[in-house]
């Protein structure tokens, strides 16, 4: 179960960042502007918001399960800061103030390269602590 609730938040990190790096690509790369595609990515932020609050609580669950208790390892800094990004992007939702969505998208990348590194060392606070 905890294995799949893993995967399961790496599924919807990743779905969740989607929209930003087809932006990107068809922005600098792909310039396109096939409907197919622009209806894709009006979907995926469209489901944004709602797959940011189950990746908050579905990651806090699957930590929870794998240590037994909240303590300090690579997930646990990972949750913060997917935790830090979903409350920088509600509070942009609300007040419409830029910085907040500057920190939301630096949260983001923050957060994807500490998935990487929860997937690659996930004891790696131990090694370095111990």
């Amino acid at each position: 179960m905890v294995s799949f609730l893993g995967w399961l938040n790496v599924t919807l990190l990743g779905l969740i960042v989607l929209p930003y790096i087809l932006n990107v690509l068809n922005r600098k790369i792909l310039k396109t502007k096939n409907s197919n595609f622009k209806a894709l990515t009006k979907f995926l932020k469209k489901i944004h918001k709602p797959l940011g609050i189950s990746l908050a609580l579905v990651a806090l669950i699957h930590g929870y399960l794998a240590l037994g208790a909240i303590r300090l390892h690579t997930g646990t800094i990972l949750y913060i800061s997917i935790f830090l990004a979903v409350v920088a992007g509600g509070t942009f939702y609300k007040l419409k103030k830029k910085p907040f969505f500057v920190w939301h998208k630096r949260l983001a990348f923050i957060s994807v390269l500490l998935l990487l590194l929860h997937i690659l060392y996930p004891n790696a606070l131990w090694y370095l602590f111990n």
